[in-house]
């Protein structure tokens, strides 16, 4: 399938600097960033308004884990895949990441492409 508009993409972080530095990478790669939210209740409610394509979570947002939140976005956004991303350097959340129904994950440590390269890959 050929997408011929850009991917809506929801961030769920509560990080100080990173969604400005998000915004940008997916500016950058394309892709329009529909909503931020800094906590659970505000990205269930913006999921659920804004439909994104991709939820890109962080896995500890505010005291909620990805696990408890994972459930959440996805009924608040069921066509939605959902990308975990961690500031933690931890191959335990690889697994939790697929326990808790994410669709990928990956670190903030990553490069600006291999983010761009990811979420472009969800949204096919």
């Amino acid at each position: 399938m050929v997408r011929h508009e850009p991917g809506r993409v929801l961030l769920c972080d509560d990080a100080l600097a990173f969604p400005m530095l998000f915004r940008q990478w997916m500016r950058d790669c394309g892709v329009d960033l529909v909503g931020h939210a800094d906590n659970a209740d505000d990205s269930v409610a913006l999921a659920h308004r804004q439909r994104p394509d991709v939820i890109v979570v962080d896995h500890l947002l505010g005291d909620v884990t990805s696990a408890g939140l994972a459930p959440r976005l996805r009924a608040a956004a069921p066509g939605a895949k959902l990308l975990l991303i961690s500031g933690m350097h931890d191959e335990a959340l690889t697994a939790a990441a697929a326990a808790a129904g994410a669709d990928a994950h990956l670190s903030k440590a990553a490069s600006s492409h291999a983010m761009c390269d990811l979420v472009q890959s969800l949204l096919r």
